[in-house]
């Protein structure tokens, strides 16, 4: 008998892989029409594209999308109709679900207004391009406010301290301010969600003081309690400064150096700072006349 040559066997051994993989991925396509058909789909409305905040949705903004039953978010809408007309309280990117947690009241009307939850106030406050956090806060952002007062009693001894924390950030924007004698000047603002409380401590703030946002993350909810600080404990430990503004490292303001007492207890040294002794009486002079 002839033997077949090799080349025959490989090109036998390709048709046949190649027959079996065109059959697997047939299987496979038929058991995922069969899970598909399986899967219950339920009508969901999304946003057909980038949707800000405080604006009313019209039927061009949104798209209803199939979504299966057993993953479909709570709080989401089946019909266009539902939605067109409702104010949006949060942002929405395209193809996110359209949910009642991130739509203002039924009724409410475009603008800031429906971005104030419940309770809580909207507050503009003015502040530079330092302050500000250099422009780099949009809203939804979460700030901290410090006020540095240096009038009244803390004239000789400003100080500085978070007075409010963990506030929201509902917009940015400029105003035009015109003082008499001066041109118009465009000072930045940004716009806080506050209580009626933290308004009135906000408000003594920029009128006794000057204020500071301090930009948080976004995970980040943690309250932190300070005591503040002043000037004298600031540049406590600092070389006051010589006549041609050099810093005299020979003076200090924090006194002289503490004595040291070397201690031993067996066969272990210890240092151990003493205080500073007070200074002795002055002795009486009994010398009589």
């Amino acid at each position: 008998m002839r033997r077949l040559p090799p080349w025959f066997w490989l090109v036998l051994a390709l048709i046949f892989g190649t027959t079996a993989t065109f059959m697997a991925l047939g299987w496979l396509r038929g058991q995922s029409r069969k899970q598909a058909a399986n899967v219950a789909l339920k009508p969901v409305v999304v946003a057909a594209k980038d949707i800000g905040p405080a604006v009313a949705l019209s039927k061009e903004q949104l798209v209803v999308r199939r979504w299966p039953r057993e993953s479909c978010p709570r709080g989401s809408f089946s019909k266009v109709e539902e939605v067109a007309g409702r104010v949006t309280a949060y942002p929405f990117g395209a193809g996110e679900p359209i949910l009642e947690v991130k739509l203002a009241p039924p009724g409410m009307p475009p603008g800031l207004t429906a971005l104030v939850a419940p309770e809580k106030r909207a507050m503009t406050v003015k502040v530079d391009e330092a302050s500000g956090v250099a422009g780099f806060l949009a809203p939804g952002n979460r700030v901290d406010v410090v006020a540095t007062v240096d009038r009244g009693a803390f004239k000789d001894d400003p100080i500085a301290k978070v007075i409010l924390q963990n506030l929201r950030v509902l917009g940015t924007g400029q105003k035009i301010e015109r003082r008499p004698g001066e041109k118009p000047q465009v000072v930045p603002t940004v716009t806080l969600e506050v209580t009626p409380e933290e308004g009135e401590r906000l408000a003594l703030a920029m009128r006794e003081g000057r204020i500071s946002l301090v930009l948080r993350g976004q995970q980040d909810q943690q309250l932190v309690y300070t005591g503040g600080v002043r000037t004298a404990s600031l540049l406590q430990g600092a070389y006051p400064l010589m006549a041609n503004g050099e810093q005299d490292q020979k003076k200090t303001p924090t006194g002289p150096p503490p004595q040291q007492v070397e201690v031993i207890k067996g066969l272990q040294r210890e240092s151990v700072s003493l205080p500073h002794p007070r200074p002795l009486p002055e002795p009486m002079n009994l010398s009589r006349r």
